[in-house]
């Protein structure tokens, strides 16, 4: 038996009646996938990762006036 409803003010809610006798033990699983444990290759299929297709592409778009020697002097500096 598979039953529908929604969670409100930290309990669950059924859309519909449910037939079944006070005490019941049920196991509630979320529908949305978050806590489920899935693999990297089954998160990249879902989220329709694809190879990259050059080194460059993981640095995204670096403004041309911005020196990332300086970002990177100024990152060390505020570390230290």
């Amino acid at each position: 038996m598979s039953l529908e409803g929604h969670i409100h003010d930290g309990m669950v809610v059924f859309s519909q009646p449910v037939p079944l006798p006070e005490g019941t033990r049920v196991r509630v699983e979320p529908s949305n996938g978050f806590w489920q444990n899935k693999t990297i290759d089954e998160l990249a299929r879902e989220q329709r990762v694809q190879p990259i297709a050059a080194i460059e592409d993981l640095a995204g778009e670096w403004p041309e006036d911005d020196s990332i020697e300086e970002m990177l002097a100024l990152i060390r500096k505020s570390r230290a």
